[in-house]
């Protein structure tokens, strides 16, 4: 057989690369209409009576429960506090099963936050938070996600006072799109960047096209290491310190993941959980080992929640899942505890679940407790 010549092996080549070009362009189209939940919609529903947290009203985006204290830690995000912009943390004290007026009582405390030299108010957007106790004395780990000051910053509760002190701030470059945070000892501690770019629309290009650049990265006291390099979009993240698991979510490739922790910090997979709705925060329920969710169900709706202003917002679905891993290790149940279509609470953010109540935060809004009249099916 004679060879090809030049000329015909270049419009060869040139056909065949047009011709990747249409189906790489054709699937990606696809995959950004599947990835849009434009054909889902949401059927409101409650696990029981629910009502709005008092004291919260622009975002309540994250959430971290502290047990010895009976106490939520509750971060506003990206909401602006009093048309302001400026950051915080409130509580909220579980009451114990058997005090009826206690339960009765739904409000959140703020917290005042005492300066160091290194913080900055008027940089502080508060996202993921996590606690770490150490003879008596409580860490909060908290993200910083303001677009200019992409940080870890680190407080003492001083529970008396309603304080928390700063002690310092932990940055590194590493950090581009922080979103999560899971202490797993003093100063140490995983994160996850939710992308590579920082934010803006290249930030939105990358997860519109579903490129693998988001990462875990662990804190060991010095510098940032990454853990998981290419995870795609990681949005949540939780330490399971009962069964020594680090617990993962995907929010545009929809999976929970579940990592093994070694001595090392290091990561090992254990399971992925597949679940067609985009999770955001979590929460492990120490017990039962049971996974609760938060969920982005309608991705496109989400997009423009994020992108209005106030009240000019369109509102995005909520829903709460909750996942029961079975014996075998290698199976689970998925119930669907809350749903709602935005109305009530939008684009919910985080979940907790203590004394058989959701609290559920969201992205830029309220708030919500709801009591889970039958646990065992919720």
């Amino acid at each position: 057989l004679s060879a090809m010549p030049p000329s015909d092996m270049s419009s060869f080549l040139v056909k065949l690369t047009s011709w990747l070009g249409i189906v790489w362009i054709s699937t990606t189209i696809v995959r950004f209409i599947l990835l849009s939940d434009s054909n889902k919609r949401v059927y409101n529903h409650t696990p029981g009576p629910c009502r709005i947290l008092q004291g919260i009203e622009n975002g309540s985006a994250g959430i971290e429960y502290v047990s010895e204290l009976r106490l939520a830690f509750i971060s506003n995000g990206l909401g602006a506090v009093d048309g302001e912009g400026i950051g915080r943390i409130l509580t909220y004290e579980f009451p114990e099963k058997t005090d009826q007026e206690q339960r009765k009582i739904h409000q959140a405390t703020p917290l005042k936050i005492q300066r160091s030299e290194q913080f900055r108010e008027d940089k502080f957007a508060p996202m993921g938070l996590s606690a770490f106790s150490s003879k008596g004395r409580i860490s909060l780990y908290v993200i910083n996600a303001h677009p200019e000051r992409k940080c870890v910053e680190v407080f003492t509760f001083i529970k008396e006072k309603s304080l928390l002190q700063h002690r310092k701030s932990i940055c590194d470059p590493k950090f581009n799109s922080l979103t999560s945070i899971a202490v797993v000892g003093a100063d140490r501690f995983f994160v996850t960047n939710l992308a590579y770019f920082n934010c803006g629309w290249m930030q939105m290009a990358e997860l519109s096209l579903q490129l693998n650049f988001g990462s875990i990265l662990l804190y060991s006291g010095k510098e940032a290491e990454y853990a998981e390099k290419y995870f795609p979009s990681p949005s949540g993240i939780f330490y399971d310190k009962t069964r020594e698991r680090i617990v993962v979510s995907s929010m545009l490739n929809e999976i929970i993941t579940i990592y093994s922790l070694k001595k090392d910090l290091s990561l090992n997979h254990s399971l992925d959980i597949s679940l067609l709705s985009s999770p955001a925060g979590i929460y492990v329920e120490p017990k039962s080992g049971d996974i609760f969710a938060a969920f982005h169900p309608i991705l496109n709706s989400l997009v423009f929640h994020w992108m209005g202003v106030k009240e000019e917002r369109v509102v995005s679905p909520s829903q709460v899942l909750r996942v029961r891993i079975q014996e075998d290790g290698v199976s689970w149940v998925v119930t669907e505890p809350y749903a709602n279509d935005g109305a009530t609470i939008s684009a919910s953010n985080d979940v907790l679940y203590v004394n058989e109540q959701l609290l559920i935060g969201s992205l830029f809004g309220k708030c919500l407790l709801c009591d889970v009249d039958y646990p065992q099916f919720a």
